[in-house]
């Protein structure tokens, strides 16, 4: 019995499947088919039904899952008590919104290889939604999202970045101002399913600025390129300026002060690598481009 084959037994308890329980470790359906069996070998019992389309765990399999996680979480918390914070190894699973994909985290996620070449990251992206339920399920150990609107339960949220949000408009835009850029082009707005989409809106709405929409895109990249050639104006959370300078578009801050995005981590209370997550936070502060300004045009 081993604890890799634990924690697929326990992730077919938590997403009801076994497809659903490979998705989330990041196996191959044969491989966690494997682990069952091998602990039904070693129990002597049949722990899923297989008989039910998706399998489900039989009454044996929901008594050990139990255990199992009381297991888990001892493994856990004996390996981190023996962590040596120099040389940390073995693997720390990493969640992150698209947007903080894209502009935090290459830099910082390079620094961490440099200090720790024996850590291996597992990177796993998605809403905020979807990564707190992660966490929940310790599927990852962290996640890197925007500052939540309320309270998480059993969650804890430390700021590590701050990432301006900003106007980004064609290299032709004549305009001087911020107002001037949005009210210039057709609005290209910022898909309305991210956390920092709405501070966007309520940001507008504060200023009375209604503008002209010409689309919803939910990719900041496929954005930058539309404005590229001319299809509009944006405003999109940039942790980068000098990247979308070297597209040659105009950059601008929107607001004044600049309206910022406070990004930080996310860990499940009591987590099972709280010093790892510790040393990640300090890289991340260290390296974020919080001091990165988009200058005036």
């Amino acid at each position: 019995m081993s604890s890799r084959e634990l924690r697929s037994l326990v992730s077919i308890a938590d997403h009801g499947s076994i497809t659903a329980a490979s998705e989330a470790l990041f196996l191959t359906v044969p491989a966690v088919s494997a682990h069952v069996a091998n602990l039904e070998r070693e129990f002597g019992v049949q722990l899923l039904d297989r008989k039910r389309k998706p399998a489900r765990l039989s009454e044996a399999g929901l008594v050990i899952v139990e255990r199992a996680k009381e297991i888990l979480r001892l493994h856990d918390q004996l390996h981190n008590a023996v962590a040596d914070s120099s040389n940390f190894s073995g693997v720390l699973r990493i969640g992150a919104s698209p947007t903080v994909l894209t502009s935090i985290i290459p830099r910082s996620l390079a620094a961490l290889r440099k200090a720790y070449p024996r850590l291996q990251v597992r990177m796993r992206y998605g809403r905020p939604a979807f990564l707190i339920k992660r966490l929940e399920h310790d599927e990852i150990d962290v996640a890197f999202i925007s500052e939540p609107r309320t309270q998480l339960e059993g969650v804890k949220w430390t700021m590590c970045a701050l990432e301006p949000i900003v106007v980004i408009a064609p290299p032709h835009a004549r305009g001087h101002t911020d107002e001037a850029l949005l009210r210039e082009f057709p609005y290209i707005r910022f898909g309305s399913n991210f956390l920092v989409s709405r501070d966007i809106e309520e940001h507008l709405a504060a200023r009375q600025l209604e503008l002209k929409d010409a689309m919803d895109v939910e990719s900041v990249d496929a954005i930058k390129l539309l404005v590229l050639n001319g299809l509009g104006v944006s405003i999109v959370p940039d942790g980068n300026p000098r990247l979308s300078q070297l597209y040659g578009l105009r950059v601008m801050p929107l607001g004044t002060p600049p309206l910022m995005r406070r990004i930080g981590i996310a860990e499940a209370v009591g987590g099972s690598k709280p010093q790892i997550a510790a040393e990640l936070l300090d890289i991340f502060r260290r390296t974020s481009l919080h001091d990165v300004h988009p200058e005036p045009v």
